[in-house]
């Protein structure tokens, strides 16, 4: 392993140089050669194998070791791929201070090979989801944009564009938030931005001009409209390279007839998803605030005509614990439960699915997906949520929540209405009430969010 040998740097790798620090310019020394124990092959690409393992110095945490295994000949083409292998540990040094990128643990060079070492990220990739949970809804894709349109704007502002975004490329980590992961073949982006550089990229996601060597911001938002749309229609290239969503004929993708039965996909959402996957470049968003602007342009529907106004203010100005208090109200108004003070499962079971999405969206769009009943699905989901759910595995479910500490639930008075509290925690006073059946209740809940496909 290379380490700098100066003990007042704390930086353990070089990414451009094996010789030289970056941080401080001490010269490197081999230490710790026995520091990562591999545990299972993850996956093998054009010039990379990729590892799970452990860090010993980290006290065994996960990680990922990608090592430069190279599967052909001839000088300019090894060049090329060392390049693409050290410019992504540069990228992931310079993009490791934001949470949804992996964090760089360690680069080196040991026994005449190169090895990339990164933070292992917990979770599936949103191909694996769509395989287990079937095509997505548009609110999912609406999160899905929430959550990846700050990163790519985070990459681009630094002057990077990433080239490869598709589903195995984004990841779901376990409490949820979505991760970008692989930048091996990412570009920094130099002035002019026009010179034609490396054909790089998947067929199928990647924009004309990326086919013929030139990117830019755009080109990734290309790439992520294709990627919604994928999930969407579940359809995907062939091992022929044919591609039913793309009409070679007339050009462009042509996807709304691919729909999957019962479908629901609202103008506005349509008009985003054509606008990302324009053919010509400059038919397209041209930067990340664009879209997101059109975005969060919110449509905050009921199907009993209640006014969301006051809980958009509340979540807004981040007053989570009002906000709960005001989405408690307005579900008994809803049920025709205000008299009785709490719901019952045949009360969830056939609550509007047009305003439990958008009390979702409310709490998942101004929390950044911290909070929100979707968030609660998917944690009581990992745990194998059920109506009989088993006492212990309920108690833990609390845990996960922090709706309960040290063997006992906790008092609502004493939740902690910060973005600090854990994933999930709200909204909560709808589920204080009436604590007998909450694990029914609460399963109810779940089961409807599925049905209304949130």
């Amino acid at each position: 392993m290379l380490y700098c040998s100066n003990s007042s740097c704390s930086n353990p790798f070089n990414p451009d140089d094996n010789k030289f620090c970056i941080k401080c310019g001490q010269t490197l020394t081999p230490l710790f050669r026995n520091r990562f124990r591999v545990i299972r092959l993850l996956g093998e690409g054009g010039f990379s194998r990729t590892y799970e393992a452990r860090d010993a110095d980290k006290i065994d945490e996960p990680c990922v070791i990608k090592q430069f295994v190279p599967q052909f000949e001839g000088t300019a083409a090894l060049e090329k791929a060392t390049e693409l292998f050290k410019q992504e540990a540069k990228r992931l040094y310079d993009l490791g201070e934001h949470p949804q990128i992996p964090r760089l643990i360690a680069y080196f060079e040991q026994d005449k090979r190169l090895y990339l070492v990164q933070e292992f990220i917990q979770g599936q990739n949103l191909l694996q989801e769509l395989q287990q949970q079937g095509a997505f809804s548009e609110e999912k894709i609406k999160q899905l944009l929430t959550d990846l349109l700050p990163i790519l704007k985070f990459i681009h502002e630094r002057g990077v564009i990433h080239r490869d975004i598709k589903p195995e490329n984004i990841m779901r980590r376990l409490d949820g938030k979505l991760i970008l992961i692989d930048f091996g073949v990412s570009k920094q982006m130099k002035a002019p931005v026009l010179g034609v550089g490396t054909i790089v990229g998947t067929p199928g996601y990647a924009p004309i001009e990326q086919m013929r060597g030139q990117v830019f911001p755009a080109s990734d938002l290309y790439s992520l409209g294709v990627t919604c749309i994928r999930l969407l229609t579940q359809c995907f290239p062939k091992p022929d390279g044919s591609d039913e969503l793309y009409d070679a004929l007339k050009g462009g993708c042509r996807w709304k007839k691919y729909f999957p039965k019962g479908t629901n996909i609202t103008p506005v959402m349509i008009q985003v998803l054509d606008k990302l996957i324009q053919d010509y470049l400059k038919e397209r968003y041209q930067s990340v605030d664009e879209v997101i602007q059109v975005i969060n342009t919110e449509n905050l529907n009921s199907a009993v005509g209640i006014d969301y106004t006051i809980l958009q203010k509340l979540l807004a100005s981040g007053k989570w614990r009002e906000a709960d208090q005001e989405t408690w109200k307005l579900m008994l108004r809803i049920s025709r439960r205000e008299k009785e003070g709490y719901l019952r499962v045949q009360d969830i079971e056939k609550f509007p699915c047009q305003d439990i999405l958008t009390i979702d969206i409310l709490w998942v769009k101004y929390s950044n997906a911290h909070f929100g009943f979707s968030i609660q699905k998917r944690i009581w989901d990992s745990v194998g949520g059920k109506p009989d759910l088993d006492l212990e595995t309920w108690k833990y479910f609390g845990e996960c929540l922090g709706w309960r500490i040290k063997n006992n639930w906790k008092p609502y008075d004493f939740l902690s209405f910060t973005l600090t509290a854990p994933a999930g925690q709200l909204p909560r006073a709808v589920w204080s009430m009436r604590l007998d059946e909450r694990r029914k209740r609460l399963s109810a809940l779940t089961s409807r969010l599925v049905n209304c496909k949130i």
